[in-house]
């Protein structure tokens, strides 16, 4: 075994070959905002407490499920030669040739010796390649990376992709990237899982399909040797998420002079100045200067500018479009984040940088997830960054009857703002702008007054008119004209969101959709409580699920009419599907399942939109009737989630197998509410609400969660749970 010096040495070399920071494209930062952005995505605060915040390394937990041997071992051995611009140390560059092979061997031994699941290779298909580079080009891909045939500046390399991965594990990386790297540099696009398997066939379409050899099946002898290269090269320090941290000097107390065995990083002269720099002069940074360094950390200036930094560079501007012309650059162009903070209230924020926020379904540049321990700080930053004094608004008395002034003025009679704008998905023009019904739960009220007044002032090329010039109505006969009143109606009207009276002008028929015959229909689309990993099954029994694929968990039951997708139709697929019969019973948006100390013990609470960690779906297949089997796994469980109807009552029987026998300490969640009743005396069957009905393989326990009840059972020792959703009408 070979030993050198610890990774923990506190000083710092860097061996200069041409500029480093070439991974990322960012715009031209202040300079005292240089060095904490190297330092950060270096690394260097793994080992030097001091040094700030920094990006974590990707989880390595089954990483031989994820990525090919060979690959590991060339890039352990030479990091910076198998991919340049790679933030990884090179920590082996002391080494003779000879023995970085053996210690990266040693340490992919190690990595594979706990892996559940091989690497198969498959044959890349020329159909699914080419719709995935349709995607790659069109949903904000080349925002950071090359687009097809083209070497652009400040491209993140995509290097060596087919030497790496198989179709199967890019595919479920591109699916949840955050999964396997937690810090947020490779967001989360929002893909479908068919999305995201076309993009796998087209970033790999040059890939041979080759047989492991010996050496690569078999494992070493040698692991343990790996384990102890890995915890004394410092590998845990950057890997383990949750491992504790072995420090060396403080930052502050660094010297250039002097050697670190973590380093051997490319830097420039000029970036050595600027990390030593920081590391004798570090202070606080001001909250501006905290929301340009996140930005920069985490790219968003490769589509938004703020503040004059970043935003779309000429030779990609061609690849951000629209599928709507009729809204001008808005439609394609992410909008500029100037007095974000002011304008957009934390709860919409949030849920735009991590869950679901979109509200421009006619851009095809995604805004991606960042995961919400990346972006946290940033909200609160915005918003104190970006607050103004408040406004002094005049407002309406009375508040019942400046409802219908809202709704006037909304209308075609009055303002007519649905000529231009949705209406909960619905239209009566070719505009298609921001839905009116989301504007309240996204704006705060003082930026929309401030709007309204003046569009120009906020985006000078915008299509939006002004209805007040000059502080002047030009509806001068409602509410005397007062412009502060009448923008109060119809800020009041839209309070209301989905709820509100539809105004004139907007017209909607609805589409049902269901079963017909005796064979189920299967819609993949957004639901309430659920999100966009919703599969809504529709059964000819009359009596319908919507299953969450992110959460592995059921999300409602109903009976009578299957579903009103109008919204979908016609809202070019951004909309919610509607469960259109009765007698709708919503379970709790969060897993099924869950590992607990006891039974009693905190449920996890899994955001909506996000995928619970833990669970992996593996997709579902159809009996004769079309009927779903769905397959999951939690925990390393894989079980099958089966749903069958029968016409009396009617009925859901739902039978969930295991492949092994559940050990103690796992348990399954099956409602959520306020007063269930016990309907016997055995304790497994259960009085939902809305006329259903709930019977189960095994007893339930109550279990109390503030001001609602929890049905709980134990899974341990099962092979199979059965449940039965009974609409009863009691």
């Amino acid at each position: 075994m070979f030993v050198k010096s610890s990774p923990l040495i506190s000083f710092l070399v860097f061996v200069w070959a041409g500029s480093f920071w070439l991974s990322a494209q960012r715009p031209e930062l202040p300079e005292q905002l240089e060095g904490p952005l190297l330092v950060g995505e270096l690394g260097c605060a793994a080992c030097h407490d001091g040094a700030g915040d920094f990006k974590r390394g990707p989880r390595l937990s089954q990483v031989g499920s994820r990525l090919q041997a060979r690959y590991l071992r060339e890039y352990i051995a030479r990091p910076h030669f198998k991919k340049p611009g790679t933030t990884m140390p090179d920590l082996l560059a002391d080494y003779s040739e000879q023995e970085k092979d053996e210690i990266a061997g040693a340490i992919v031994d190690y990595l594979l010796s706990e892996q559940e699941e091989t690497l198969p290779l498959q044959v890349i298909e020329a159909e699914e390649a080419e719709r995935g580079e349709k995607l790659y080009h069109a949903v904000g891909c080349v925002a950071c990376h090359d687009p097809e045939g083209k070497t652009l500046s400040g491209s993140s390399p995509l290097i060596g992709l087919d030497e790496k991965y198989s179709v199967k594990s890019l595919s479920e990386f591109l699916e949840d990237p955050l999964k396997v790297r937690p810090s947020g540099r490779m967001p989360d696009m929002r893909l479908t899982h068919w999305e995201a398997v076309d993009l796998a066939h087209y970033l790999l379409k040059g890939q041979k399909l080759f047989e492991p050899s010996e050496k690569e099946a078999s494992v070493s002898v040698k692991i343990e040797e790996g384990r102890s290269y890995f915890q004394n090269l410092g590998c845990a320090q950057c890997h383990e998420q949750d491992a504790p941290r072995t420090f060396g000097k403080e930052f502050a107390s660094l010297s250039l002079e002097k050697s670190c065995s973590q380093a051997h990083y490319d830097l420039s002269e000029m970036e050595q100045k600027k990390i030593a720099s920081l590391a004798s002069e570090r202070g606080d940074l001001v909250t501006a200067d905290s929301i340009t360094l996140k930005m920069a950390q985490l790219n968003c200036y490769a589509c938004h500018a703020r503040n004059e930094l970043g935003g779309v560079a000429p030779e990609r501007d061609s690849y951000f479009t629209t599928s709507n012309l009729n809204l001008g650059e808005q439609a394609r162009i992410p909008p500029h984040l100037d007095g974000v903070g002011a304008k957009l209230k934390p709860a919409a924020l949030r849920r735009i940088l991590t869950a679901d926020g979109s509200v421009r379904p006619y851009m095809n540049t995604r805004m991606p997830r960042f995961g919400s321990a990346n972006v946290e700080s940033l909200i609160d930053w915005l918003g104190k960054s970006d607050r103004e004094k408040p406004l002094k608004i005049s407002r309406n008395e009375d508040r019942q009857g400046v409802m219908k002034v809202g709704h006037e003025l909304v209308g075609e009679k009055g303002l007519a703002c649905n000529s231009c704008h949705t209406f909960f998905n619905e239209t009566s023009t070719t505009l298609n702008g921001l839905d009116l019904t989301a504007m309240w739960e996204r704006l705060e009220e003082d930026w929309f007054h401030r709007y309204l007044r003046n569009p120009q002032q906020f985006h000078a090329t915008t299509i939006m008119p002004s209805f007040w010039p000059n502080g002047k109505s030009v509806r001068a006969n409602i509410l005397e004209g007062d412009a502060d009143k009448q923008i109060d109606a119809i800020w009041q009207y839209l309070s209301k969101g989905q709820e509100a009276r539809r105004p004139a002008g907007v017209r909607r028929e609805p589409i049902a959709y269901g079963p017909g015959g005796d064979e189920a229909v299967m819609l993949r689309r957004q639901y309430t409580g659920v999100g966009k990993r919703g599969i809504g099954v529709g059964y000819p029994a009359g009596i319908h699920l919507i299953f969450d694929a992110g959460k592995m968990s059921l999300g409602s039951i109903w009976k009578g009419d299957f579903a009103e997708m109008s919204a979908v139709w016609r809202g070019q697929g951004s909309g919610f599907v509607k469960e259109a019969g009765e007698g709708l019973v919503r379970f709790p948006s969060g897993p099924a399942f869950a590992k607990l100390t006891a039974i009693d013990a905190t449920w996890p609470e899994v955001p909506e939109g996000e995928n619970a960690p833990g669970f992996q779906f593996l997709g579902y297949s159809l009996d004769q009737k079309q009927r779903p089997k769905f397959r999951y796994q939690f925990e390393g469980l894989v079980m099958e989630d089966y749903f069958t109807d029968e016409e009396e009552g009617p009925h859901l029987r739902r039978e969930i197998s295991f492949e092994n026998t559940i050990p103690e300490g796992f348990y399954f969640r099956v409602a959520r509410g306020k007063g269930f009743e016990a309907l016997d005396d055995s304790g497994c069957f259960w009085k939902l609400s809305n006329g259903f009905c709930c019977s189960t393989s095994q007893p339930v326990k109550v279990v109390k969660v503030g001001e609602e009840e929890e049905l709980r059972l134990s899974l341990q020792g099962l092979t199979e749970l059965v449940l039965v959703y009974h609409y009863l009408e009691l």
